[in-house]
């Protein structure tokens, strides 16, 4: 299964929440989830965890090119040969921290995304999306597209003006849902029922404000103390143990989110779309009007 993160309009925490989302994935001895990072702008996972990049998204991007010789062909996951362990136990294909170095593995990656589909559980980090770039073809390969937004009237309004990229992906047989980050600490502004229908999308996850899980997942030394928090804090770094981290409200609702989309890997197969085209621009008169009033009122104010 093939699952594609993006966003479409800021920072939500796309790499954040696709790290939760594998650390938490339902593994099985013979199904080891792997964050990809395809993000043509590049990447952050080699930065935060202090990983070298001799291997990545650029060797995994030229062995795609390549045929499969007949002793590659009996491995179970090609994609574990250019992935590095960090915090959590995520296996990372990372990208080069530079947009240069980076847009041209991913470039290539979508044009020959077959070692993709070779992997048993891939998430896909592409990054924030726009027409023309190199990402784009990405989200085509993928089961499920979750698309972050943070909960921000700028940011849900941009999102309901892409509903083309949305339909098209969905004519292509992709399940494509939300997954709404906060704006900070706080009380969530709008509920469910209400960022669904302004952008056009279901919300499958509600990601909570969780500074430690996020520190956690980027690698980030966790406060020192000496309160039991404190050292479970510690004895969990030291062990990378993931079950130990679904305290962390961050991890609880990836494993959430992850169990709700292995789900989906039961339904009926689909020949393998082609990239999605680039959309054109989306008339304001096409856009649906926001059935959230919470929204709506919040846009006019």
């Amino acid at each position: 299964m093939i699952v594609a993160l993006c966003s479409l309009a800021g920072s939500p925490g796309v790499t954040t929440l696709a790290g939760a989302l594998v650390s938490c994935w339902p593994a099985t001895p013979v199904c080891v989830p792997v964050l990809v990072e395809a993000d043509a702008s590049g990447g952050d996972m080699a930065v935060w965890h202090r990983r070298p990049s001799g291997r990545g998204l650029v060797s995994l991007a030229a062995a795609s090119r390549r045929p499969r010789s007949a002793d590659g062909e009996g491995v179970d996951n090609p994609l574990l040969e250019h992935a590095v362990e960090v915090a959590g136990g995520v296996r990372v294909v990372a990208a080069a921290p530079a947009a240069h170095q980076a847009a041209g593995a991913v470039h290539q990656l979508a044009q020959t995304p077959g070692l993709l589909h070779e992997g048993r559980v891939v998430v896909l980090d592409v990054g924030r999306i726009s027409p023309g770039m190199p990402g784009v073809g990405l989200l085509a390969q993928a089961d499920a597209v979750v698309v972050a937004v943070r909960e921000d009237v700028a940011q849900l309004v941009r999102v309901a003006e892409c509903a083309q990229v949305v339909s098209r992906l969905e004519e292509a047989g992709v399940r494509v849902g939300a997954a709404v980050t906060p704006a900070g600490p706080g009380k969530a502004r709008f509920s469910d029922g209400e960022i669904g229908a302004q952008i056009g999308l279901p919300v499958w996850s509600r990601v909570p404000y969780d500074p430690l899980g996020t520190a956690h997942l980027r690698g980030e030394e966790l406060p020192a103390g000496r309160s039991l928090a404190a050292r479970l804090r510690q004895r969990l770094r030291e062990r990378r143990d993931v079950a130990a981290a679904e305290w962390m409200p961050l991890m609880r609702t990836a494993r959430c989110l992850a169990e709700r989309l292995d789900a989906l890997s039961a339904r009926r197969p689909r020949r393998a779309p082609s990239p999605v085209a680039p959309p054109a621009a989306v008339p304001a008169e096409r856009v649906p009007a926001p059935a959230g009033a919470g929204v709506r009122e919040a846009v006019a104010a």
